[in-house]
């Protein structure tokens, strides 16, 4: 009962987004959040160019990035993405006083990391592979 309200909770603080992409990512995709006080920030460019080339990494592993700002939110590693306004979105998720943020959310809508520094794409891909629902998927 206590993983089915983490996860109703994860999902109802996805901000500003509509009540189907609230809930249109559970069970089916992972998610990294990649949270920054400004698009210029050092560890949020890095993070962004690791996941660069990795798109069959990120797919085979169901993993939807969202990069967040303060006001706006995107989803993808584009360098350009279609930017959408939900500040909430960066007020539910941030809590550090740092400047940057990568988060993991497993498909049970539970937090699963959290860095306030830059992550290396293997150290993501290993922690998601050591999780029982991928081991699953794997088999």
């Amino acid at each position: 009962m206590k993983k089915v309200l983490i996860a109703i909770l994860s999902f109802m603080a996805l901000g500003n987004m509509n009540a189907q992409d609230k809930t249109e990512h559970q069970w089916k995709n992972r998610l990294i959040l990649i949270l920054t006080d400004s698009k210029e920030d050092n560890d949020f460019r890095q993070q962004l160019g690791e996941f660069k080339n990795r798109e069959a990494a990120l797919e085979d592993r169901k993993i939807i990035v969202y990069q967040v700002t303060p006001k706006h939110y995107a989803t993808g590693i584009s360098d350009k993405p279609d930017w959408k306004e939900g500040e909430n979105f960066y007020e539910k998720f941030k809590k550090s006083d740092k400047s940057f943020e990568i988060i993991l959310i497993g498909l049970d809508g539970g937090t699963k990391m959290r860095k306030e520094e830059f992550t290396p794409a293997e150290e993501i891909f290993e922690k998601i592979d050591n999780m029982p629902m991928r081991k699953a998927e794997m088999n």
